[in-house]
């Protein structure tokens, strides 16, 4: 009888654990592959959510949160003093909400995509500090509020931190005139707008230590004064061979000491050359010279396609990334993709316009790419 008992349960055991292989293999998306881990995103444009079904029925099948590309910046918002352009925000925020989606605001404080307006008047005179106060207290009540309950978190200020940690040289750090007081008007502004959206401050290249460390004083400041900073987004425009992987390990782990949210936020794979310092190198290949055609077939070099060699470098860059953001599952809380598809990356026209990139999971046809696969099973 004991022998029948033991052999019962056995055969009850295997079922059981056959079962959950197979609900594991069973997974086909990225969003149920790393529910445990953490959520999985990607940014969006305006016509992914009106007109490109293939590329919404990727984000449906795969993601489970979402950041706005374009929409939410102060440009498309607020493009002229008094005129408000909020239907395209308000149709990003409506199709979060009916998906279930955790939605993020991206950004209310950058120097880049703001108006001119927000900084000088029309008779050519600069605004004073008065001014600049009253009208980031305005803007951020006037937006925030509008999502209300509906955006569960907001990029308050981005990237005004410069690479040796003090703060860059921005129109809004000027205008301010102090860099500090500027991030605590923002976030103060923003938690008194809507208490219960989480709060983040977002940069690229933050693994640099210096840059890493002035961030640290940045949530450190604002935690000291009582303001609410929930997390920092970790910009992850990063390169087949950069950066270092230890970097970014110390820098997740750095950023988790503080007790807040660490989430890797804008996350793409630069295949092509001389882009290895990002966002400074860039700023002198953009010059007309560089797109003369001597230069086309070395900056250029895929333009029919991505080689296997570089389809495969590509694919263990993301798996060995992955493989980190797991390991640190327990201090991150979101990754997200900046794109859905190669054909919407930014990585195309930066730092040098009219390229073929392939920073992404998706190729222009929205077929997946290897990695895809690569990276569920990593999970399963």
């Amino acid at each position: 009888m004991k022998d029948k008992l033991l052999i019962a349960l056995s055969i009850l055991l295997c079922s059981s654990c056959a079962h959950l292989k197979q609900k594991r293999d069973s997974r086909e998306s990225l969003k149920e592959s790393y529910e445990q881990a953490f959520i999985i995103g990607t940014a969006v444009s305006e016509e992914i959510i009106l007109k490109d079904t293939l590329s919404k029925n990727i984000v449906l099948k795969h993601f489970n949160t979402i950041t706005p590309e374009n929409v939410m910046k102060a440009e498309v918002i607020n493009p002229e003093p008094g005129v408000y352009n909020f239907k395209p925000a308000d149709d990003f925020v409506d199709f979060g909400q009916k998906n279930q989606m955790f939605i993020v605001g991206h950004t209310l404080v950058w120097h880049n995509q703001t108006p001119d307006w927000f900084f000088g008047k029309k008779d050519g005179s600069k605004r004073d500090k008065k001014e600049l106060v009253s009208l980031i207290k305005s803007y951020i009540d006037t937006v925030v509020g509008r999502y209300r309950g509906r955006v569960h978190a907001w990029d308050v200020v981005n990237e005004v931190i410069d690479e040796n940690g003090e703060y860059r040289s921005t129109t809004w750090v000027n205008g301010i005139g102090n860099g500090d007081e500027l991030v605590e008007l923002a976030f103060k502004s923003a938690q008194e707008t809507d208490p219960d959206a989480e709060l983040y401050y977002n940069d690229f290249n933050v693994w640099r230590p210096a840059k890493r460390d002035g961030i640290v004083r940045l949530v450190r400041m604002l935690q000291k004064k009582g303001i609410r900073i929930d997390g920092v987004g970790m910009q992850a425009h990063w390169g087949l061979n950069y950066p270092k992987n230890e970097y970014i390990e110390a820098a997740i782990d750095t950023f988790a000491s503080l007790g807040i949210k660490v989430m890797i936020s804008e996350l793409d794979i630069d295949i092509l050359p001389l882009t290895k310092e990002g966002q400074i190198i860039g700023r002198c290949f953009t010059e007309k010279q560089f797109q003369l055609e001597e230069f086309e077939d070395f900056l250029d070099p895929y333009k029919e396609g991505i080689p296997d060699e570089i389809e495969k470098k590509l694919t263990n860059r993301y798996t060995e990334l992955f493989q980190i953001f797991n390991s640190k599952s327990d201090k991150i809380s979101r990754v997200t993709f900046w794109g859905v598809h190669d054909g919407m990356s930014w990585k195309n026209t930066y730092p040098i316009p009219n390229r073929t990139n392939y920073p992404l999971l998706f190729n222009r046809d929205k077929s997946a790419k290897p990695v895809v696969r690569k990276l569920i099973e990593l999970a399963n």
